[in-house]
Formats: C-alpha cells, structure tokens, sequence
C-alpha cells in the first residue's frame, strides 16, 4: 500500500493541509477499499507505510487509536487467506519498529491470521535482509512460531522461526 488516492505519503505534499491523524485515518480507509476491490496479492504490504512519512511520525500513531479500521483490514486479510508483511525497514526510516507495528501484527493473530511474510524495502543492496536477524523475536513476541514464504505458486510455504 503506497498510495493514497494517487499520492505516495513518501512524498511531502501529501500530507499537506491534513494533520497526521487524518492522512492515517484516509490510509487505513483507502487500504479498506483496496481490499474490497483487488484480490490478486498474496501477502499485505506497507500497512502503516504512511507512518514513516507523517510528520510526527509514530507520536500520533498507535494500534489502538485506529483499532477499527485496522481490525477491518485484518478482518478481511483473513477472510480471504491473504498474508500480512511485516518490513523491517520501519526501522531503517527512524521508528523503532517495523512496518505494521507489532501491536498490529498480534492482533492479526489473535483474530486468526496465520501468514505472515518479511520483507525489508531493499532499494540498495546493503539493505537487503535489513534487521532480519530481529524479525523472528518480534514475529515470536506477537504470537508466531513460524513466517511464510511464496515460491513458484501461490501457496505460503512455512518456516519455522529459529530463536
């Protein structure tokens, strides 16, 4: 999930004239519809992408501040069989968390979700992988004993989480 009714929060201009908390709120309202739409995907990215650009970043950011329209998407992730990624380059871009924070990616669990991928936004080859070595303790921490991959199909492949 990149844009935003055509516009990419990477880039300043999309948060002009909205605070932080509306352009969360449309995000997470866009991803909703998105959903609706497309089914062709295997595994959700970028939930809360748009937390890395706001301009308060994760101050005015937290799970439970948008708990129904996060459990929604969650919902209907599930739903459909689809994954949730977690990136790593949360991290990278100044939170001290991945991208969806792990209060989301536990409440995933919690209403049933079993796939969830990695990734880590490597646009340059020293990132990629990034921070993977912290992954497994957070997917642990949130629930998980496993990840998923995609290979050759579009089936998950599951890997046990090695602590």
């Amino acid at each position: 999930m990149h844009l935003i009714h055509g516009q990419d929060p990477y880039y300043r201009t999309f948060f002009e004239g909205r605070s932080d908390e509306e352009a969360y709120q449309e995000a997470f309202q866009v991803t909703i519809e998105n959903l609706k739409k497309v089914n062709s995907f295997d595994s959700l990215g970028h939930l809360d992408y748009v937390v890395r650009y706001g301009t308060h970043q994760a101050e005015e950011y937290s799970y439970k501040k948008y708990a129904e329209e996060i459990d929604e998407i969650l919902k209907i992730l599930i739903a459909q069989g689809k994954g949730l990624e977690m990136n790593m380059a949360g991290m990278k871009y100044g939170l001290v968390f991945p991208n969806p924070h792990p209060d989301v990616i536990r409440r995933y669990r919690e209403l049933g979700g079993e796939i969830v991928t990695i990734g880590a936004d490597a646009h340059r080859p020293e990132h990629v992988a990034f921070d993977f070595d912290k992954a497994g303790e957070i997917l642990i921490s949130c629930g998980f004993s496993y990840y998923a991959e995609f290979k050759g199909g579009r089936k998950p492949i599951f890997k046990r989480i090695v602590p």
